[in-house]
């Protein structure tokens, strides 16, 4: 036996049986994850958690608290089990962010003790033992592979709030040559970089604000063709966050990219934050979709999501056979015929050919032929296609062969490198299967009728939460058209029809993401074909193309439905649910504790009830919420003292979610509109976490010796208007057409002093 087919034996075994269990629900608490670490009460848990694919088994490497690193193996990303220490030694002691990538038949494990540094340690199985091939050559924290078509390596790193890539020697595993920027930032700490690769996008992600602040984050930048090079960051691009006061499901980052067991689907493996003693974090997973360059995620989840799937038919050569069969000449499985399919074929070819049927061209067998230097496409017993391959390692290791196809493409891979791409291939499966070829030993096989992520169409969709138009349940039949940047696509409606997984009944808002020129249509709202909401796309006075504008509330029930959206000629980009809390009107008086225990206080606001008023010194950084998430439309009139000691800004928040106070994260650490006042006038900002767009500066005459001064602000959809006591016209507006459509309202400061002395809240009809 091939010690290649012995080793996914062994980890077999080590594998839970699989769950009957329908889903699942974050954060995991995993059998056998780190334990506390004293005086801590909490397990240290599994943070960082990186999740590799190797034939047909997951293999889990966390963060240790120890002088080794732990490895899990699971078959569907849920179910894991301890799979013992793959380190050995003190040279891994509290390793943190072990990565591993198989790469010429060797396991290289890259890791930062510490965080002072990397070391690269490699192995012959994904089990371990890892041994160091590297002395501590540097490079900050948090390391990750990339592997290139061409056969090369290359290192991820963050280094001075940016995340960098260089190629690695092939011999020393050391960095040369100069690094490459990529530009992703987080514009404070960053840290986690991961990459993956659909079609022709490349997808950055990665973390930051530190991990032991409730606003720790991953987010994503996206690049086509090559993955050297700067990316796009979008303005949008958070992925997972989750700072909602109250709520202990936060500081969420540091995340793994991995293809899920179905072939097609894209998964995200995260930790959230327990305890600061560790820190102790546990284990989640969510889904990811792309849209060409943009990337979203349902989650961060809290709900019961379903268990990640296996293919349509799989199974292990010398184990389990889920829809194959074992025949004198190999494996085979029959399909319903389809055009668009992925599969995955594991051997070792022991100076052999692999000789694999991935399915029918014009009624004759197309057979992938792979040897140690070329794979060849063989379509009734004559060449159409070839390729040569780049080092693979020796004869007697283990490849894996994924095959992409759809009627317009179809791309071939060996371990993870793009080797030969095909356009209109004309390829179906109908019948497929491993052929039995001399010296050549078979691992894991399967195959999906879905590819380049098509099957994101069908995936439950979770609210709240948000989605884009084009991955409908009817996708087949909408016409699709860029909507944005980065080759976005909407869904021109028609009709679109979406699973959703409502996760709480109660009342929401959906935003819905449209053209300026849609203003004026009508666009219905269905839930399982009962009406739900219908109205018409506002005008929209801003810059910009296309804008976000937000429904009435409306009531919707728990559970699993159908959502419906119908319009005439309306290109629908992206589709986002909220829960919608109405306004409270309410006059404050600070001297009432009552009133006063309803703000939500971050660093030194104070209230002073003797004097009637809410209060951060100079040189201090702190936040002052009222309300909920919820909050859409409101008025605000606030009268303060107008700051002029100390460095900074401080001013009014608007529409605020997710906010977080932490010193090591940007100083702007919210999703909202700031009103920065001062003696010179008002700045009205748009900032999430650092990522600011637009500003409005308008100066006001006479703030400069006044000492008091006060304003009314209205939120009402896009628009967000300043007035000037006794004025009518406001002295600032923004018509944004990327806005922040609901939360909480309240007061800020990053180092100026803020006295509010009155301030009172109404609903906007």
């Amino acid at each position: 036996m091939s010690k290649w087919i012995l080793l996914a034996w062994i980890a077999c075994l080590l594998l839970p049986l699989m769950s009957s269990a329908e889903s699942y629900t974050n954060p995991m608490t995993i059998e056998g994850q780190c334990p506390p670490i004293e005086p801590g009460a909490d397990d240290y848990g599994t943070g960082d958690p990186f999740v590799m694919r190797f034939n047909g088994v997951y293999y889990l490497y966390p963060s240790t608290c120890e002088d080794r690193v732990r490895v899990f193996t699971s078959r569907d990303l849920v179910n894991w089990t301890f799979a013992g220490y793959c380190t050995q030694g003190k040279d891994v002691y509290f390793a943190y962010a072990p990565e591993v990538v198989y790469w010429r038949g060797s396991f290289y494990m890259i890791t930062s003790p510490l965080g002072a540094g990397h070391y690269i340690l490699k192995s012959d199985s994904p089990l371990g033992p890892f041994i160091p091939v590297t002395e501590n050559f540097g490079h900050s924290i948090d390391g990750s592979f990339f592997k290139m078509d061409d056969g090369t390596l290359r290192m991820l790193f963050p280094d001075n709030w940016f995340i960098k890539s260089a190629p690695l020697d092939e011999e020393t595993m050391l960095p040369k040559a100069l690094a490459s920027d990529t530009g992703a930032t987080l514009h404070h700490w960053t840290e986690g970089p991961g990459m993956f690769r659909r079609g022709d996008w490349y997808y950055l992600t990665f973390t930051g604000n530190h991990v032991c602040s409730t606003g720790y984050q991953v987010s994503y930048a996206s690049r086509e063709v090559s993955p050297v090079g700067r990316f796009t960051q979008r303005e949008d691009a958070t992925l997972l966050i989750n700072s909602v006061h109250g709520d202990d499901f936060h500081g969420l980052g540091h995340s793994s990219n991995v293809v899920g067991p179905d072939l097609d689907s894209m998964y995200i493996a995260y930790h959230n934050l327990v305890s600061l003693t560790g820190p102790a974090r546990l284990y989640n997973l969510d889904r990811l979709f792309t849209n060409n360059g943009v990337l979203y995620t349902t989650g961060p989840s809290q709900s019961p999501m379903p268990v990640p799937s296996m293919p349509d038919v799989w199974g292990e050569a010398d184990g389990e056979l889920h829809g194959f069969t074992q025949t004198a000449d190999g494996w085979f499985a029959d399909l319903p015929e389809t055009g668009v399919f992925t599969q995955e074929w594991n051997f070792a070819l022991n100076g052999g050919a692999a000789q694999l049927l991935i399915g029918q061209e014009g009624g004759e067998d197309v057979v992938a032929r792979v040897d140690q230097t070329s794979i060849t496409l063989m379509a009734g017993g004559e060449a159409v296609h070839s390729a040569e391959l780049p080092e693979i390692g020796p004869a007697d290791c283990l490849h894996t062969l994924r095959a992409e196809v759809t009627p317009d493409i179809a791309y071939f891979y060996i371990d993870d490198m793009r080797v030969l791409t095909v356009e209109k291939p004309g390829y179906t499966a109908k019948r497929i299967g491993a052929k039995i070829a001399e010296h050549v030993t078979y691992g894991f096989m399967g195959c999906t009728a879905q590819a380049l992520g098509s099957s994101d169409n069908v995936a439950l969709k979770l609210l709240p939460g948000g989605f884009a138009a084009r991955h409908a349940l009817n996708a087949a039949e909408l016409t699709l058209e860029v909507f944005g940047v980065q080759d976005e696509l909407g869904a021109m409606l028609g009709s679109a029809d979406y699973a959703v997984r409502i996760s709480e009944g109660g009342a929401y808002c959906f935003d819905l993401t449209v053209r300026k020129e849609d203003a004026g249509r009508a666009v219905r709202l269905t839930l399982d074909g009962a009406p739900l909401w219908e109205g018409v796309v506002p005008d929209f006075t801003g810059r910009g193309t296309t804008f976000t504008f937000t429904t009435a509330p409306v009531t919707l029930p728990e559970g699993d439905h159908t959502l419906s959206i119908a319009a005439q000629d309306v290109l629908l980009g992206r589709v986002q649910a909220f829960a919608h809390a109405p306004v409270e009107a309410m006059e404050f008086d600070f001297t009432d504790r009552e009133q006063r225990s309803r703000f939500v206080t971050y660093g030194p606001f104070t209230m002073k009830p003797t004097e009637g008023m809410l209060r951060i010194n100079r040189g201090k950084k702190g936040l002052a919420m009222f309300g909920v998430e919820g909050y859409t439309d409101y008025a605000l009139d606030v009268t303060f003292d107008i700051p002029r000691d100390g460095e900074g800004t401080s001013g009014i928040l608007l529409r605020a979610t997710d906010v977080s106070l932490y010193d090591l994260q940007v100083e702007d650490s919210y999703f909202g509109y700031g009103i920065i006042v001062s003696e010179r006038g008002i700045t009205l900002k748009r900032s999430r976490y650092g990522q600011a767009g637009a500003t409005r500066f308008r100066a006001v005459d006479g703030w400069q010796d006044a000492q008091t001064a006060s304003l009314h602000v209205e939120v009402r959809g896009s628009v967000i208007d300043v007035y000037l006591p006794g004025e009518q016209e406001p002295v600032l507006t923004l018509d944004d057409g990327k806005p922040m459509t609901h939360g909480m309202w309240g007061f800020f400061s990053t180092g100026k002093e803020l006295t509010v002395r009155a301030c009172a809240v109404r609903p906007l009809d």
